[in-house]
This record gives structure tokens, sequence and C-alpha cells, in this order.
């Protein structure tokens, strides 16, 4: 259960309270998009990044939002109410609304960040590779497939992560059909060769980071250049260092694929540290 709820409009409700009509599109559909940031120290951490993502996802379903600056007063108005001594997970979710309506529901939810990701944050995350069932330029000229959308239709990811789990990994790392390596269903994949930090092409149809985007553009101070390209497992399983980035949880080590062990980069918490995000506890 989420510890507060709030409604575009209407302030905040009590948690039992019903948000959306039976109706409602992202109920039926999974029409809609949203975001998830952390709540580290009383503020919600790249803010204004995820309400980027948040608005270009709306304009590529056609789904119109109020102004930028009110909705984003709620979401601070929010992040506001949660204490600031514990991180916690803030959710704003943007539907199509009621079936006829024509204007969406929007609505916050902040509840603790789950225990789970201090334990990555310490050890590390395994993954799996399988197929997301396109070719690495599938999704171009295909606007139909939202690739880049962070959509409300999250069945395939979760089927995924469930999928994982059964192979004794902790997440999967989707496939071209050709075996390039694209992303995880939660995840930003980067990794490091030589001095260079790598991440997947956003032509791919990859979800765009805001993480992994802050990372790269400070990773000179980091002494890395950085770079894109495509990558195979075998490519990763040669690489100096193997990073899942993520908005909850910052940096994380992917310590194997696919039952290969990984080399684990001394700049990882560095990494972290760059970018404000908490590191692993002792």
């Amino acid at each position: 259960m989420v510890d507060f709820v709030a409604v575009y409009g209407t302030g905040f409700v009590d948690p039992d309270e019903p948000v959306a009509h039976a109706d409602d599109l992202g109920l039926l559909r999974g029409d809609g998009a949203f975001e998830a940031l952390l709540l580290h120290g009383g503020k919600p951490m790249l803010l204004e990044e995820h309400m980027d993502r948040l608005y270009a996802s709306a304009r590529r379903i056609e789904l119109e939002l109020p102004d930028r600056l009110p909705l984003t007063e709620f979401v601070n108005e929010l992040a506001a109410a949660w204490p600031a001594d514990v991180e916690g997970v803030l959710r704003i979710v943007c539907t199509r609304g009621r079936s006829g309506a024509g204007r969406p529901t929007i609505f916050g939810t902040v509840d603790r960040l789950p225990a789970a990701t201090a334990v990555n944050r310490r050890h590390g995350v395994t993954a799996r590779t399988a197929t997301n069932g396109y070719p690495v330029a599938g999704r171009l000229g295909a606007p139909w497939l939202l690739g880049g959308v962070k959509s409300l239709s999250y069945a395939v990811n979760l089927a995924s992560h469930r999928w994982a789990l059964s192979q004794g990994a902790q997440e999967m790392l989707w496939l071209s059909t050709e075996g390039y390596v694209l992303e995880s269903p939660s995840y930003s994949l980067l990794w490091i060769t030589g001095s260079t930090l790598f991440s997947v092409p956003a032509w791919t149809g990859i979800v765009a980071g805001t993480t992994a985007a802050t990372l790269l553009a400070s990773a000179r101070h980091l002494g890395l250049a950085i770079g894109e390209a495509l990558v195979t497992p075998v490519d990763l399983a040669r690489a100096d260092g193997v990073w899942f980035t993520g908005s909850l949880s910052g940096v994380l080590a992917v310590t194997e694929i696919d039952g290969n062990p990984l080399r684990r980069s001394p700049l990882l918490e560095p990494a972290r540290s760059l970018i404000g995000y908490p590191g692993a506890l002792p």
C-alpha cells in the first residue's frame, strides 16, 4: 500500500479512496505515461529531466497534459510531504482518462523505497539475456511500436522480469533479433571499455534513461570519454565494468550475464557520488 496519494486538481486524498474510474483507459488499455522518481534528502532526484521525459512520452502517444509549471508544482508538493530522512518513490501517473471524457486522469503516489534496492546497490545484480522480438532498427519508422516511450503498458516488462527470476537471474537484458543488447525492462545499460563509457544508441528504441544521461554528461569527471555502440553479450563479458542505471537505484553493478561473471569497476562509487545518488550501505 502506498503512503501518500494526491490527485492533480484535487490534492491529497486518503490512500484507500479510489482515484480512477472503471472505464479509465489507463486501466482498460494501459493508455498513458508515467514517471518514477527517487526522493532523497527531501527532494525529487532529476525532477526536470523526468518532466522532460514525461512530456515527450505524452506527445508521442498524443496525450494532452496540463501546463508543465503547475504539474511540476504538484509533484513538488507531493514530495514535500515525505520525510526528508527516508528514501521514497514518487510516481506521477497520467492516463488517457475516462472513455469519451477527453481529459487525462493524473495522480501521484509516494511510498518507501523497496528494501531490495539497498541490497542491489551493495551487491549488484545478475542478468539473463533474451530477445525482445525486434531487429535492432525495427522500431525506426514505426512510431506505433512506441520505442522510447515510458508507457503505462508494462505487462511485457513485468513478464520479462518474472521470466528472468525463473531462470535464476534478477533482471532480463533484452536482445534484438540479431543479438545486440538493448536495455533491461527496468534499467538503462552502460559499460566501460578502456577509458570510454558507452551507451546504447537511442535510435534502437530504448527508453532514454534520465540517470544514464546525467552520468554520461559528467563522465569526464571520472576520466572517461563517452560513446555509443551496438554491443553483444560477448562484448560485455570483456568490458571493464557493466552498469545498470535507474531513477530509483542510481548506478548498479551488473555482476554476471547468462551466468558469466563480469568485472566490477572501481569507478562505481565515484559515479554514484558524482550524480548525487546514494552509495552502498556498509
